[in-house]
């Protein structure tokens, strides 16, 4: 079998959260007659092969993340996304994954034909760009009649802007998307002289050019040999979570505040944000992502305990 290999306990953070989401979600369109009517969607547009194991060295994540990251996680085999959507307790009515690796989208039909067989008839796989795809899933549905949790797990920095942007104008979609935070903050260098290569990935990214405002500002300075204009940049985690989610505002109805994911070694590696787009389903859609997302804290007895 394929290996999908990506991640440590912040992967297991972040898939615990989603799992508990599309519980509550589904539970939602079957208690309550009038969300009954909505055909339900779960859409992973990073699906992999359904599973995945931990890396156990670095290469291989820098590999798949072009580069971005170095987490040293020891090996071991969990369940993916795609696996952990497809076995809540109330399936969706339909599911989209959508792989760019034709062995890996070949490993997540074997995976669903042996362990979900029931749910092949509610299935789709594409092996597609995933920001080409769900553009043309957005544009084919009938979201008078359909709703949709989507899920954006990229390695990296892949999701345009025009995709995210996209998903907030259906006015059916609840977005979980896990962002760049590593990425962004190596991006955004300390003298603020970024190559273009990776200026245009940020406007791209952002969908915005006043990143460059947001994280940089220039001033004048008395020196030794003269006042001279200084760069001074401002790229915390906190001020790229508060930009992301004020970006995310401008496309759907309710942005949650986004959740700082880290490594073994506490370094930053994402935010998990949630952003919700129907405007009547939006502050259930709030409340619960907002209680998932809050930090977590060590019980007594180790496990991880969810405020």
């Amino acid at each position: 079998m394929i290996e999908h290999v990506f991640g440590g306990d912040w992967t297991e953070d972040k898939l615990r959260r989603l799992r508990e989401y599309l519980i509550a979600y589904r539970n939602i369109f079957t208690s309550n007659p009038k969300a009954s009517y909505f055909k339900t969607w779960y859409v992973d547009a990073f699906a992999g092969t359904g599973s995945r194991t931990s890396p156990s060295d670095a290469k291989a994540l820098a590999d798949q993340s072009e580069g971005l990251y170095d987490d040293r996680e020891t090996s071991s085999f969990l369940d993916g996304s795609a696996k952990i959507a497809l076995g809540i307790p109330s399936p969706f009515n339909r599911y989209l994954f959508i792989e760019g690796s034709k062995k890996k989208a070949k490993a997540l039909r074997s995976t669903i034909a042996s362990e979900f067989q029931q749910l092949i008839d509610r299935t789709e796989i594409k092996t597609d760009d995933a920001n080409t795809a769900l553009c043309r899933w957005c544009r084919d549905r009938d979201w008078s009649k359909e709703r949709a949790v989507v899920f954006l797990d990229p390695y990296g920095m892949q999701v345009e802007w025009a995709t995210v942007q996209l998903l907030g104008e259906t006015k059916g979609v609840d977005l979980w998307y896990l962002f760049s935070l590593g990425g962004v903050i190596r991006m955004l260098t300390r003298d603020g002289l970024i190559e273009e290569s990776w200026q245009r990935r940020l406007d791209n990214v952002f969908g915005a050019k006043d990143w460059r405002k947001h994280f940089y500002r220039t001033a004048t300075e008395p020196s030794l040999f003269g006042a001279h204009d200084v760069t001074h940049r401002d790229a915390t985690v906190r001020n790229v979570q508060k930009y992301i989610e004020g970006r995310l505002k401008t496309a759907f109805v309710a942005v949650a505040p986004s959740l700082v994911l880290r490594n073994s070694r506490s370094f930053p590696q994402f935010a998990l944000c949630f952003a919700a787009s129907n405007e009547k389903g939006a502050k259930t859609a709030l409340k619960i992502a907002t209680h998932l997302l809050r930090e977590s804290k060590e019980g007594a007895d180790g496990d991880t305990v969810f405020n």
